[in-house]
Formats: C-alpha cells, structure tokens, sequence
C-alpha cells in the first residue's frame, strides 16, 4: 500500500524520506461512529504522504451516489484533511493530529483534534480521544482492537472492532441527545490480495450500530436513518 518516494528538502537537512499512499474505496454505505451518510452507493477516494520523521498529511472524500437522498446526489459531500503525529516509545504507539471536516453545499464544517495510544500487544489495543473544538463542542473515545493473519505471502485477513463513547454536548451535537454514555460499536473483516508488487485489492464488510437505545431511536427518527448498517465493498490501492 505505501511506496517511497524521496522529496527534496532544504539544503541544511538533506532529503525527507517519505511514503505516499493513493487509493479508492467503493462501498455500499457510507457510516462514521454508526452514523449513515449515505446508503445507495458511495466512492471514497484517500491520498496520504507519510514523512519517515512521523509527520502525515491525509486527504479523503466521500462521493455519495444516492439519487434522492440529502439533496446533494451526485457530488462529494465531505472533504476531510488531516495532519498527524505518530512515533513508538518501547512497546507504545503515540499519536496526535487535527482533523479538518468540511461539507460541501451548505453543509459547512467543523473541526477535531486528537490523541492515542496502541499497545504493541495481542489484539493491538488502542484508544483516542477526538475533541470537537467547532461546531459540535464534543468529546468522543475510541477504543479499538485489531488482528492480522498472514494467508500466504499475497493475502492477509484482518479482523477488527471498536466501541465509541462520548460526552453529553457530543451526543447533544450529532443527536440531540444531551446525555454522556456507550455511543456506537463497529465490526469488520478485510482481505487484502496483492495482484502485483504496486496493486492491492480489498474486499472489506462491515457492521456498526448504537449501543444507547435513546441515540439509536434519536438517529432512526433523525438524519442517520439508524437501523443498524451492514455495509462493504471493496478497495483498491496503487505503490506509485
């Protein structure tokens, strides 16, 4: 998925090493923390450039496909940057970054930081915090395990799942729920096939829902249409 690539930097510091990763997602749902933002089809294309220094700049899109739904068909609908630190302290994994959503059509924009830790352990536990420091005013956690096997040298299935909590003015924000609780769970499995040295295809399924009866009744009355989502697709990945 990630290939190198060497950019020139200023004289005093020599070349910064990097890794640049291009690839597209195509899925039958769009879902975020149990949130549906689009159920009839969605393309979501994701570039990113990593810097051997622990710095990355991210860039995603959702293309939503839905011919009625939200009155902005047909065009992508969400533009996430994302700027990011990680680095590893003994069997740690340190990371903070500031995410920048933007909603295209009248759909304004809004703004998370955030901070984790991974452990180097069975499962590869995690948790993040993302505090909203714009529209919303919220605080959600993530906690997240994950599993790889190694099929054979050109297939690799991943299994993983998380479980998201957040605080009253995050519930009230997205919800109208002013309540701090158990917020959204989410399930999925990945088969990663390298087709050549520089293409990798996956096909990936999902399950998320809501764990709180009184936000799962809220999304299904509301925006996110919430019944529980199983949803997947497949993505395509290219090594320049």
């Amino acid at each position: 998925m990630l290939t190198g690539l060497l950019i020139a930097g200023p004289a005093s510091a020599g070349e910064i090493k990097a890794d640049v990763n291009a690839d597209v997602s195509v899925l039958t749902d769009y879902v975020w923390r149990g949130q549906n933002y689009g159920k009839d089809g969605v393309v979501q294309p994701n570039f990113s450039i990593d810097f051997e220094n622990g710095l990355s700049l991210g860039f995603w899109s959702n293309y939503n496909m839905d011919e009625d739904r939200y009155a902005n068909n047909h065009l992508v609908n969400e533009i996430d940057y994302t700027l990011d630190y990680s680095f590893k302290a003994g069997i740690f994994g340190l990371s903070a970054g500031y995410i920048f959503y933007d909603f295209p059509r009248g759909g304004g924009h809004t703004e998370e930081v955030y901070g984790g830790v991974s452990l180097d352990a069975p499962l590869s536990p995690s948790l993040t915090l993302y505090r909203d420091v714009d529209a919303i005013d919220g605080t959600y956690i993530s906690f997240a395990v994950g599993h790889d096997f190694e099929l054979n040298d050109r297939a690799t299935l991943s299994l993983f799942g998380s479980l998201g909590w957040g605080n009253r003015a995050y519930h009230k924000g997205y919800f109208g729920v002013e309540k701090s609780s158990l917020s959204d769970y989410n399930i999925g499995a990945a088969l990663a096939c390298a087709v050549t040295k520089k293409i990798t295809v996956t096909p990936q399924v999902y399950y998320s829902n809501f764990v709180n009866s009184d936000i799962a009744d809220a999304a299904e009355a509301g925006f996110y249409e919430n019944d529980g989502n199983l949803y997947g697709g497949v993505n395509v990945s290219y090594s320049f």
